[in-house]
């Protein structure tokens, strides 16, 4: 159960924010983190070939799963682990996290793609910002600065797309455009969001000291929590990159670039309900604070998951009948969305809010371990449907999967809260 004692007295002193302008704050900074990628696949749709658009999107299929793994689920660790660390020792175990990372993306890039060793390198580096930027977000929303995360966001997602958006047009090649993504990316996630989580969590700590720890224990506590989030969320990015394999290998680039464009729409929801169930946490952790059982997580967890699920039907119906339209008139001719993947499309998207909220009511009790029980579950069932429904479904194949995936995730997320609420609590 969340502790109280030590978080209740550092947010009592951090600005007051409603609870609406913080979601609002903070969901407009995740979709201007992601507005670069996105910006990147629009740019490369119109100016390139689809086989350029699709040689990008597997360049990031190779290098994501090392990355999530490396940012160990660090934003809802700073945002829940009780009682909390300083930010310093946070920086020192995700650095040593991403180092690993970007090397072994690269090595594994050289092995398995060698002709791709470049772009998987600029990618890597773009990676390496967006964690830096999840790490510095989690503390700055701690501390009631939501609208920091949201200016700096907006700040570098306009320099970010500017400075590719240029080089691409002068260039029209892969490779100086993801120089240009990765060196303005890292730039900005130290200038906007790094410096102004660290000035903030040196005026936190003076006021209200973290429990004294060595270095080295008090980053073995986050390196404990985060690792079990890290190999959870490593193992469900492969929900996204290991389709974009066998979409490749089966179809063919272009199918792949086509794959990856369409994924953005899940994207963008999977964004959304993310930040939702992140502005929620706060309310869960009061109830938890009044004396509530671990059965009332549970059921207030329902309510949102239920309250938000109605809210998506006919939000996702909108939606996709519009990208119908949309998608091929931005992106070109070549992007289209079918009947046949809109219908698992659409249902996956549906499906968010339960997985979504599910799962922070488990990361909200610190079972953080239980991250790989969902990770292992969803990712496996996915996996199996894909190598089933990919090579005779394509593009639909691999939207049947992401909605067992995100099914799946829901339900072994319920089943361990369930499983928690009868064992008896500890004094």
């Amino acid at each position: 159960m969340v502790n109280p004692s030590s978080s209740g007295r550092r947010e009592a002193s951090t600005p007051t924010t409603s609870d609406t302008a913080r979601t609002v704050h903070l969901l407009a900074a995740q979709f201007l983190r992601n507005l670069g990628p996105l910006l990147i696949l629009f740019l490369l749709a119109r100016m390139t070939e689809p086989e350029t658009v699709g040689t990008y999107s597997l360049a990031l299929a190779i290098a994501t799963p090392f990355f999530v793994f490396a940012q160990l689920g660090m934003r809802t660790v700073t945002l829940t682990l009780s009682p909390e660390a300083s930010f310093r020792n946070y920086t020192i175990v995700q650095s040593a996290a991403l180092a690993i990372a970007l090397v072994a993306a690269c090595v594994f890039g050289g092995v398995w793609a060698p002709q791709l060793e470049a772009v998987v390198l600029l990618a890597a580096l773009v990676k390496v910002a967006d964690a830096f930027s999840e790490l510095s977000s989690g503390p700055l929303q701690r501390r009631g600065h939501s609208l920091t995360v949201f200016t700096a966001s907006l700040i570098a997602a306009i320099l970010v797309s500017l400075a590719a958006a240029v080089v691409l047009a002068l260039t029209r090649e892969l490779i100086p455009t993801m120089l240009a993504l990765a060196t303005s990316s890292l730039l900005s996630a130290y200038l906007f969001l790094f410096r102004p989580a660290h000035r903030a969590s040196i005026v936190a700590e003076s006021e209200h000291p973290p429990p004294a720890a060595g270095v080295r224990r008090e980053t073995r506590r986050i390196a404990a929590a985060g690792l079990p989030l890290g190999a959870a969320m490593s193992l469900m990015s492969l929900i996204a990159t290991v389709p974009q394999y066998l979409v490749t290998g089966s179809f063919g680039a272009a199918e792949t670039a086509r794959l990856a464009i369409l994924l953005y729409l899940f994207a963008l929801a999977d964004i959304v309900t993310g930040v939702l169930s992140q502005a929620w946490i706060p309310q869960a952790q009061q109830a938890a604070r009044r004396g509530a059982a671990r059965a009332s997580i549970l059921s207030i967890t329902a309510r949102a998951t239920i309250k938000w699920t109605l809210a998506y039907v006919p939000i996702t119906l909108i939606g996709l009948l519009l990208a119908t339209w949309l998608v091929p008139l931005v992106f070109g001719k070549a992007y289209t969305l079918s009947l046949a993947e809109a219908i698992p499309l659409g249902l996956a998207i549906m499906a968010l809010p339960s997985a979504h909220f599910m799962a922070t009511a488990v990361a909200i009790q610190n079972a953080y371990v239980h991250a790989l029980t969902l990770a292992v579950g969803s990712t496996a069932l996915s996996l199996a449907t894909c190598l089933v429904l990919i090579p005779q479904l394509g593009v639909a194949g691999a939207f049947w999967a992401l909605l067992v995936s995100v099914a799946s995730r829901a339900a072994i997320a319920a089943t361990v809260l369930r499983l928690r609420s009868r064992r008896p609590r500890s004094v």
